[in-house]
């Protein structure tokens, strides 16, 4: 029965009321602490008397608003959490009330057991108890004011939306509020840039502390929800708020961009998204709603790039595989013996163990066999000009930190060199001047994060050359201008 009373339009008729009922207990509450306050003092001690009638009216309005809040509540629409937080604190303020008010008329006080109402309500037996619970009263009063602002902060992020507060607050209390906040993982991001995903980063955390407020769990306005990307896909009532490619038929991107004055503008309330969050919002929508799209992609722009690091201070650029692993340190005296057998071997950097290694000179299948003692540790590699053999570069393609691998002007061909597709962290591969052929080139296409191949002065055709860059749009593949004349001829 309760049920179908709660489900009624006359309960959504009288839930719109909690909006006026809910100033009466702020008032008479605030009342009745500046009331205790200045009697305090013995000139203001008169007031007192009055603090029954105010506590009276207190817990008969904080009882009403809490009955026209759970009328309201009906309706839907609301965030779940604030709404449980707000209701409970509702709750607390109308117990409150009733309890300061059943405590300066003596109800607690067991000495005064047994008295009629109507005595309790004598002048000199309320002065009497007053005076005798003062601190306990006191205590009541605090807690009604601490209680009656927090509920009162919560109905305002019910109705205005999170932030509302300080939207138009001094700049340096919006920089506090912001830092907060960021604390409280509004916008937290990882500390690996590459890490760093667009939408579950940037564009997922801007949508729910502007729109999440009127579009999460069970209550949400419109049937829609934002707070997975499978929840924007679907949509609510008017159809999906996202759609991959179109922004004209992302209700979301339509809504954001509305004029404000705009009865479907959103978020209704509160601040709508900044500048920088709908220019991200409108690439990402225009280029396929990618979940894994990482702030450091080179498919990225240059111009959302720069808007990236100056809106959230992020760096844009892709971290290289040895910024991101660690390595053990090789002892020196390991480091000396390979330098002897024809090396230059120097540490990559004083932050981690990587090392860059030279060759000096020609070198035999030995001398590479050398290497295979700290195959970890290099990074950096240049074999330039010193006549290895296609026997060699198995070896070499076991070093799976290797980002950086200079071969050219040596005698090797498809035999050996396709072997080096392995290398899954190369980044840039030089086989000017060798005898490698479009095997080799197509081998190491398939390596993802190769960016730069030079093959200068091969057998590599220019055909595959630029097929392969179609095809791998973060790969560069230089052929050089000796490789266009031999085209020609």
């Amino acid at each position: 029965m309760l049920n179908i009373f709660l489900q009624s339009d006359s309960t959504l008729f009288f839930g719109r009321f909690h909006s006026l009922i809910v100033h009466l207990p702020i008032g008479f509450i605030l009342l009745g602490v500046a009331v205790f306050l200045l009697s305090l003092f013995k000139k203001f001690r008169f007031l007192l008397t009055s603090l029954p009638l105010i506590l009276l009216l207190s817990a008969i309005s904080a009882i009403l608003a809490v009955v026209f809040g759970f009328f309201l509540a009906t309706e839907g629409g609301y965030p779940e959490e604030t709404l449980s937080w707000h209701r409970w604190m509702g709750i607390v303020v109308a117990l409150l009330s009733v309890a300061s008010l059943l405590l300066i008329l003596g109800f607690f006080d067991k000495s005064s057991s047994g008295i009629l109402l109507r005595e309790r309500l004598n002048i000199r037996f309320l002065d009497s108890e007053i005076n005798k619970q003062k601190k306990k009263l006191g205590f009541c009063l605090g807690m009604l004011a601490i209680s009656i602002s927090v509920t009162g902060h919560l109905g305002g992020n019910l109705t205005h939306g999170e932030g509302y507060l300080f939207d138009y607050a001094p700049s340096f209390i919006q920089e506090l509020v912001s830092n907060a906040e960021s604390e409280k993982g509004n916008f937290s991001f990882p500390e690996d840039a590459d890490s760093t995903l667009v939408f579950e980063h940037i564009i997922q955390p801007a949508l729910i502390q502007k729109c999440a407020s009127c579009h999460q769990g069970e209550s949400k306005k419109g049937g829609l929800s934002i707070m997975t990307l499978k929840d924007l896909k679907v949509g609510g009532e008017t159809g999906p708020a996202i759609e991959e490619g179109s922004l004209s038929t992302s209700e979301l991107y339509q809504r954001v961009t509305l004029n404000p004055e705009s009865k479907k503008f959103m978020p209704p309330k509160g601040a709508g998204l900044s500048y920088g969050e709908i220019t991200l919002l409108k690439y990402w929508i225009e280029n396929g709603i990618d979940q894994q799209l990482s702030v450091t992609s080179e498919e990225i722009p240059k111009e959302i790039k720069e808007l990236i690091e100056s809106t959230y201070g992020l760096s844009t650029r892709k971290k290289a595989h040895y910024e991101k692993v660690k390595v053990a340190a090789v002892p020196e005296t390991t480091l000396n013996e390979i330098r002897g057998k024809g090396f230059r071997i120097a540490t990559l950097s004083e932050e981690n163990n990587f090392l860059e290694v030279v060759a000096i000179g020609k070198l035999k299948s030995e001398n590479i066999e050398a290497l295979k003692e700290i195959g970890e540790q290099i990074t950096w590699l240049d074999l330039g000009e010193s006549d290895i053999k296609d026997e060699s570069l198995g070896i070499i393609a076991e070093f799976q930190n290797l980002t950086k691998l200079l071969l050219d002007n040596n005698p090797i061909t498809d035999k050996g060199a396709s072997a080096l597709g392995k290398l899954n962290n190369l980044e840039t591969v030089n086989l000017y001047n060798t005898s490698v052929g479009d095997s080799t080139l197509n081998s190491l296409a398939q390596i993802k994060s190769l960016q730069s191949v030079y093959v200068w002065n091969t057998k590599v055709s220019k055909e595959l050359a630029r097929q392969l860059e179609e095809e791998h749009p973060n790969l560069a593949i230089d052929i050089g201008d000796l490789a266009e004349v031999k085209e020609q001829k």
